[in-house]
């Protein structure tokens, strides 16, 4: 907006240059400072403009707190179908990951007691390991949806771990020099290690919340994170209108004093502070 625009909000019936209740009418007072220097006049306008980007930077701080509260309200909606389930998804998962990576040394050696060579053996490996996430996440899937499944894939996970043991018993029983006790004692060791990192990961999961609940909570956080930057962009905005507000004050208080009693001033001063603002005294 020009100053000529500006100039207009002065004039009687404007609305701008009203006198706000209780506050006396400096519509006039502030004509005449403005008219005096054209320097008050563009430092007027300024002060102006950035009330007017206070008043815009304060709706975007409404509307992002409400679509912050929104974004909440859903996050919260959408967790209360799976109330246990309020762990981070993504960590959760590395988690599990991190009790399936444990057993990469327990595949390794059921892996070799199929006799292949090293290719070969690194694909059983890895087959071994996939075969065990896999049922893990199957179990955490059907734990909700289908107890007769979930026991079945539980039995089968179980069956999966015990024939890696037999495999590991096999191979440290040819190629070790320990006996077949020995080698016994290890695979059921190893076996037992097995089932115990594939519970954690399955618990791990359990506790996880799932993905729509995730998605929710993202949005949620950054809806949040927009608000906060919202209202640090209205608290600077505010800091450039009241150094401008302050600047005008500065300079028409002499010009207030010459035409009205020193036990008005404050009340001048609030009232052109309140021009300057439109009102908003926040």
């Amino acid at each position: 907006m020009s100053v000529d625009e500006r100039n207009q909000q002065l004039k009687p019936g404007s609305g701008r240059g009203e006198a706000p209740a209780g506050l006396p009418d400096v519509t006039g007072p502030i004509r005449a400072f403005n008219a005096a220097n054209k320097s008050h006049q563009e430092l007027w306008a300024q002060a102006h403009q950035a009330g007017d980007e206070v008043r815009r930077a304060g709706e975007a701080v409404r509307l992002a707190d409400q679509e912050a509260d929104e974004k909440h309200a859903a996050h919260q909606a959408i967790q209360a179908v799976y109330p246990r389930r309020g762990a981070p998804l993504a960590r959760q998962v590395v988690m599990a990951g991190g009790t399936v990576a444990a057993d990469a040394v327990a595949c390794w050696f059921a892996a070799q007691a199929l006799g292949a060579g090293q290719l070969e053996t690194l694909l059983w490996a890895g087959l071994f390991l996939a075969t065990l996430a896999a049922g893990e996440v199957a179990l955490d899937r059907y734990s909700d949806r289908s107890r007769k499944a979930w026991g079945v894939l539980a039995a089968g996970l179980g069956g999966f771990i015990a024939g890696l043991g037999v495999l590991r018993f096999l191979f440290l029983d040819t190629v070790g020099p320990v006996g077949p006790v020995a080698a016994l004692v290890g695979a059921a060791l190893f076996t037992v290690v097995t089932a115990g990192f594939a519970l954690i990961g399955y618990r791990a999961l359990r506790a996880a919340e799932t993905l729509r609940a995730a998605q929710a909570r993202i949005a949620a956080r950054k809806a949040g994170r927009e608000a906060k930057a919202a209202a640090g962009r209205l608290a600077r905005r505010k800091a450039d209108r009241d150094r401008l507000v302050d600047a005008y004050l500065s300079r028409i208080r002499a010009c207030l004093l010459e035409r009205f009693p020193s036990s008005e001033l404050p009340r001048m001063v609030a009232a052109v502070r309140a021009h300057l603002t439109g009102g908003d005294g926040s």
